[in-house]
This record gives C-alpha cells, structure tokens and sequence, in this order.
C-alpha cells in the first residue's frame, strides 16, 4: 500500500462546491457493535476486570438509548447523516436499521463488527469479511454501500484494493484534508473523503475530557476557519460521532448547538458521503469504472 499523492492546497485547481457554499459538512454516526467480553472504547480505560461490564455497559448505551435521541435531534434539525455502520448491527439491531432507512440516513459500511479491525488479516480472510460484511448491510438496506470505514483505521497493505474490487466507491479512511481527492490504485481509484481525528467525539470528549460546552466551541472553531478558507475554494468538513457519547444527556444541548451554529450559516451545503462522491465524479469527470 502507497500513501496518498501529496499534493498541496497551493498545487490543485479551484474547487468549487455546488450553490457556491464555501464548506460541505458531512456528519458520520458510526453506529457499532462491540462484542462482549473484549474491551472496546472505554471511558474508564482503569475498569479492565474480566467480564468487563462497565464500559460495556456505556457503549451498550448507545444502541439502547443514544441513538434514538440522536434520530429525533437530526429529524428536528433537517441534517443529513451518514452512518458508518457495523455489519452485525443488521442482524443484532434490526429496528435500528428501519430507523435509519425511516429517517434516509446513508449508510456506510464500516466493517463486521468494532472489536476485530482487520489489521494482521491474510488476502483471503480479509475478502471473507468485506463481502460478509457488504452482503449483511445490502440484505437489510436493498443497497450496496458506497463508502467504507474501517474499524479503528486497522487496515492492511491489501485493504483498499479489495474495497474497490468488491465495489466500493470512496473510503473514509484517510483524514488529510480538506478536500476530498482520487486516492490511485494499481487496479483502479477510490474517493478519499477525508475523516476526522479532530472534531470527533472520541478525541474532544474522550481524550481531552472537554466540557460539552467545549465539545460545541472545538466543533464551531473547526467550521469558521473552514467557512473562512472556503472563500478561495471549498472545504469538506467531517463530524465523527457516536451515539454512545454524544447521545448522553449531558451532552445533547451542546451538539445541537454547534449543529445549529454552522446550518445557520450561508454558503455551508450539509450533505453525505454519498453527495460528496456523486459531486466530485460531476465536477472532476472523473469516475470509477462501476459508474462510467
């Protein structure tokens, strides 16, 4: 596997977003399953005894409660969604699947489940469970996926060549940019539209243990600055967020806020994935061979 060309922001053409908005929010749901008994995201890493049952129990909180208090914030504010959505939830979460469709999130395939990435997998195995885990999201949606996102970015020398072969259109695996770009293949090209490690829920409210008022503020830094460097040419902004710690009480006023601050403003196109690959093909006339 090679890095990405690199190429500066002072080398490229003028990107231009569609309705002359200056950024394309693009807010990601990861929506996970964590298999008991094998530690997972913790927000008391200490509590590490076997069984483990408190921070499985947080976790769990999200699939239960959290998001279904994020589906009615989003329907509230008319934001699309994109959902990086473990394999196994179709069979163990159906009715969370149903809402998803219900409410016309996008989904976006994000592995077979969030405790085994595929870091360390041989060729074959790894085929095994990007089709499993393609077949799982496309039975119970009637789609196929047009995105991935690999479990804990725990990829292989061969992973994106599979991802193309089993046709997948754009990755979210690389966070580089502010603006997405054809990331080349020796047996094709994928969209990279680049995720985030900054204005993620897991970083802001995990690692640097913010406020949700900090939460908000680290949300609407990272946009106005984008907003004001979209001026010369768009950007693309992720949100990356899990149900599990921005679907708790004490935090939902304060994402509905920075939500509100940045749909608030003019020239700013919230979209998905989805929209951002199919503007790209538009504008670049660049498309992979499954669209051509």
């Amino acid at each position: 596997m090679q890095p990405p060309f690199f190429q500066s922001m002072t080398q490229r053409s003028v990107l231009k977003l569609p309705n002359n908005a200056r950024v394309a929010v693009s807010v990601v749901m990861n929506v996970e399953h964590f298999t008991f008994g094998k530690q997972g995201t913790a927000i008391q890493p200490d509590l590490n005894s076997y069984p483990e049952i408190a921070n499985y129990g947080w976790r769990d909180y999200g699939n239960r409660v959290g998001i279904w208090r994020l589906f009615d914030l989003f329907a509230e504010l008319e934001i699309p969604v994109t959902a990086a959505v473990n394999g196994e939830i179709c069979t163990l979460y159906p009715e969370i699947i149903a809402a998803m469709q219900q409410h016309h999130w996008e989904v976006m395939a994000h592995g077979l489940n969030n405790s085994k990435g595929h870091s360390g997998m041989d060729r074959e195995a790894e085929i095994e469970i990007i089709d499993k885990t393609l077949s799982l999201l496309e039975e119970a949606t009637g789609k196929t996926p047009k995105g991935w996102l690999t479990p804990g970015f725990s990829v292989t020398e061969s992973t994106f060549e599979l991802l193309y072969s089993a046709g997948i259109l754009y990755t979210a695996d690389w966070v580089n940019d502010d603006q997405p770009y054809w990331y080349y293949l020796p047996n094709g090209r994928l969209l990279a539209i680049p995720y985030t490690l900054e204005t993620n829920d897991i970083t802001l409210c995990l690692n640097n243990r913010f406020s949700g008022a900090e939460f908000a503020q680290a949300i609407e830094d990272q946009f106005d600055q984008l907003w004001l460097d979209g001026e010369s040419q768009g950007r693309v902004m992720t949100i990356s967020l899990h149900p599990f710690i921005v679907g708790q009480p004490l935090r939902y006023k304060y994402l509905k806020q920075c939500l509100l601050h940045i749909k608030n403003q003019p020239n700013t196109w919230l979209t998905t994935g989805e929209g951002i690959y199919e503007w790209m093909t538009e504008t670049t006339g660049v498309k992979t061979p499954q669209y051509e």
